[in-house]
């Protein structure tokens, strides 16, 4: 049986039967059966909320925003649209050879991306794709002390890393710290974290409904109200159509 969960400016999980538990496994056969389970001809598209607390606890106005992605092997296509106008569109292609290519950008200075201190492809998920560095002690994450896997990946452009706990059981990350540099792997405050926090099913895809971002400009929960999403690698028509 196969589960896969998605996650849009994405984070998708899934589960499948191993020849070889997936804490058994080396790390970059571990790493490579997650990034597999990313890529399975499925599209997925949500719609919501970006609430955002500054570092003196004041909350902003509500952001609206819309994600659309459509992912198959070696490549996802990803559009993130904030307050119904400002938006961000990506293709990572991965595999023996990494391009990026930006499809589309109508995002304007102080936009509700900058506005809340997030990239939009920070939503993404790409980094699952970026270079195998090294794997840190597993750890168990969460009030559920889910059991992970850590790693750490870099940018293949040298200048990003993250630090990202992958779910021994769903086979997808629970927490992402992006840090500022790799000698910084050790410290104990990253630039940035993310966390998802809650996740629903829609047409046997498992979506995130919940995620809090912190980094210097505060606290950011984003959270999903209406999602759509299959397996398919045939796509909606209106898929990519998230502006008001």
């Amino acid at each position: 049986m196969l589960k896969s969960f998605l996650v849009a400016c994405v984070f998708f999980l899934s589960t499948s039967v191993f020849s070889q538990a997936p804490a058994a496994m080396e790390s970059e056969d571990f790493l490579e059966k997650c990034r597999a389970q990313l890529l399975g001809n499925c599209w997925v598209k949500l719609e919501g909320n970006m609430n955002h607390r500054d570092p003196d606890g004041k909350r902003s106005r509500p952001i609206k925003i819309k994600c659309a992605a459509q992912l198959i092997p070696n490549k996802i296509t990803f559009k993130a649209t904030a307050a119904g106008k400002q938006s961000f569109k990506v293709e990572n292609i991965f595999g023996q050879k990494h391009d990026t290519k930006i499809l589309e950008n109508t995002l304007q200075a102080d936009n509700g991306f900058d506005k809340v201190g997030i990239k939009p492809t920070d939503l993404s998920l790409a980094f699952m794709y970026w270079d195998y560095i090294k794997e840190f002690k597993g750890e168990n994450l969460g009030l559920l002390r889910t059991k992970c896997r850590v790693f750490l990946l870099a940018n293949p452009d040298g200048k990003d890393f993250v630090k990202v706990w992958l779910s021994e059981k769903y086979l997808g990350p629970l927490q992402v710290d992006w840090l500022k540099g790799i000698k910084q792997e050790d410290q104990a405050k990253p630039a940035q974290t993310l966390v998802f926090s809650d996740f629903a099913e829609k047409n046997k895809v498992w979506v995130p409904l919940e995620s809090k971002i912190i980094n210097s400009k505060g606290e950011l929960q984003i959270r999903f109200k209406e999602v759509d999403a299959a397996f398919s690698s045939k796509v909606p028509e209106d898929l990519y159509k998230t502006e008001d």
